[in-house]
């Protein structure tokens, strides 16, 4: 019978290959291991595979043999996913191990793979892997424990995957469009009827990169898929859509989602973007080049993002809102405002959302960028002094103390997903009661269909209109001193219509 070939490990591969460099005899490093010249020979042809093995964590280096996964991309899934367990001191068993890579498989579309016993011993033989029952009445980690563990581990370890840029988070905030500050305005001494509690609910999704150099397009969600304002509407600047709720569901989470993924995917880029651990935030298999990553319950950057990025958007939306309606006082004309103006609105104000600021609400949620930020971010806030000189001149007061921060707050217990709070409710219910003869703001998302003044306000220019439109644009900019973009914008209009 032939002599059993002799195995060696890594380690011991490691050592034969510094002895034959530091000059000792072949012959010799080969009859202290124990085999043949052909296998040293082996060995040290193969020199660059053995180093790249022993330095990378994916080996251990008491293996013998080089064999690599044919389901890379799953075991690189797997072992993401065991060490974010082991930040979080979750603690993981083989049952555990062989759900997740069989969950993983589905994912990756990998419809012929199957979790045995065997793979997953090789696969702890790779990775070095040792599983250890947590104790027995050991405590598990206190909550904020674990927080802290996912903001010092998870998190870099996803910053240090991907570049700022492609580094995007994604938050829902409940608006009010209608609603006016403090419900009712001053007028000249008197209450203006046009300032009623509004209760006209939108939920609107913004998100943006870390590095505040692209916003995502809004996704707006509304109760009615159709209202009045949209007829013969064929585009919008943001994405709309609707339910009986006007909140985020898991339906319509799915598909942004896939929209933001091939979105990506035509650009050729792999992007994280994290998002909170709702009910309505599900899970979004089989993206090509989005990761979705969830923060943990509780985490820091809900309040972050909200009084940094959604605060910048509400407090210009409100500026914009209240002057709308100063501006009908000064024309004498009715306050009207549509679903389809607070669409336009919000697509403005989301374009003046300053990148200072939007870095500055990433760095107080804690992610860290390499360059120092000025902390001098809030001078892209409207003006109260403005607008309210602007309203008084109109005869229009506002009531005492009232700032543009205070108008932001005033629909902050709106819900956007799951059942409703006392907030919520509470707003329901006066939406249910108020009368139509409370005030004269215009509706549109209401079932009558029968009211044709908005149809009669909402009547499509002809070609020759958007043309003439289009000069007295021309004319005015002739009057200022502006750039070549602008005249440039005002060409290729005019080529479109």
């Amino acid at each position: 019978t032939g002599r059993k070939k002799k195995s060696i490990s890594i380690e011991e591969k490691i050592d034969i290959i510094s002895a034959v460099e530091s000059g000792k005899k072949k012959a010799d490093v080969a009859a202290k291991y124990g085999i043949k010249k052909n296998s040293l020979s082996s060995i040290l042809k193969n020199k660059d595979k053995v180093l790249e093995a022993f330095e990378s964590l994916g080996f251990d280096p008491k293996r013998k043999r080089l064999r690599t996964a044919f389901h890379t991309d799953l075991e690189e899934a797997l072992m993401k996913w065991y060490r974010i367990a082991q930040c979080l001191n979750v603690p993981v068993n083989g049952p555990m191990l062989r759900l997740k890579a069989n969950d993983f498989a589905q994912k990756l579309g990998h419809g012929d793979f199957k979790c045995s016993n065997g793979w997953l011993d090789r696969f702890k033989s790779r990775y070095g892997l040792a599983l250890r029952a947590q104790p027995a009445g050991a405590a598990p980690t206190a909550a904020v424990d674990a927080l802290t563990l996912w903001y010092q581990n998870v998190l870099p370890y996803y910053l240090n995957d991907y570049q700022p840029k492609n580094v995007f988070n994604v938050k829902e905030t409940g608006l009010l469009y209608q609603m006016l500050p403090n419900n009712t305005f001053s007028f000249k001494g008197e209450t203006c009827s046009v300032g009623k509690l509004s209760q006209k609910r939108i939920t609107v999704v913004v998100g943006t990169n870390m590095d505040g150099s692209e916003k995502l397009p809004l996704l707006i969600i509304g109760k009615n898929r159709s209202p009045r304002c949209f007829k013969d509407v064929k585009s919008l600047p943001v994405d709309y859509e609707a339910n009986d709720m006007a909140w985020m569901t898991p339906e319509v989470f799915e598909q942004w989602v896939r929209k933001l993924d091939g979105r990506f995917q035509a650009q050729q880029r792999r992007v994280v973007i994290f998002v909170d651990p709702l009910l309505a935030h599900s899970e979004v298999k089989n993206l090509k080049a989005v990761e979705l990553v969830f923060f943990p319950p509780d985490a820091s950057s809900c309040i972050a993002m909200k009084q940094g990025i959604i605060r910048s958007l509400k407090v210009k939306y409100r500026h914009c809102l209240i002057k709308r309606f100063v501006d009908c006082v000064v024309d004498n004309k009715e306050f009207m405002l549509t679903l389809l103006d607070a669409v336009e609105m919000l697509h403005l104000c989301w374009r003046k959302v300053a990148p200072e600021t939007i870095v500055k609400s990433y760095k107080e949620a804690g992610f860290k960028l390499e360059t120092e930020e000025s902390d001098n971010n809030d001078a892209e806030f409207e003006s109260d002094f403005d607008l309210i000189a602007y309203a008084l001149a109109a005869g229009v007061e506002f009531p005492e103390g009232l700032s543009l921060e205070e108008c932001e707050a005033l629909d902050e217990g709106l819900a956007t997903c799951g059942v409703p709070t006392s907030n919520e409710r509470m707003f329901q219910s006066a939406e249910e009661s108020t009368s139509d003869k409370a005030g004269t703001f215009v509706d549109d998302e209401g079932d009558d269909e029968g009211d044709g003044s908005l149809a009669a306000e909402q009547l499509l220019p002809s070609k020759n209109e958007a043309l003439s439109a289009l000069d007295t644009l021309r004319r005015f900019l002739r009057s200022q001193d502006v750039n070549d973009s602008l005249h440039n914008s005002l060409a290729d209009l005019e080529d479109f219509i």
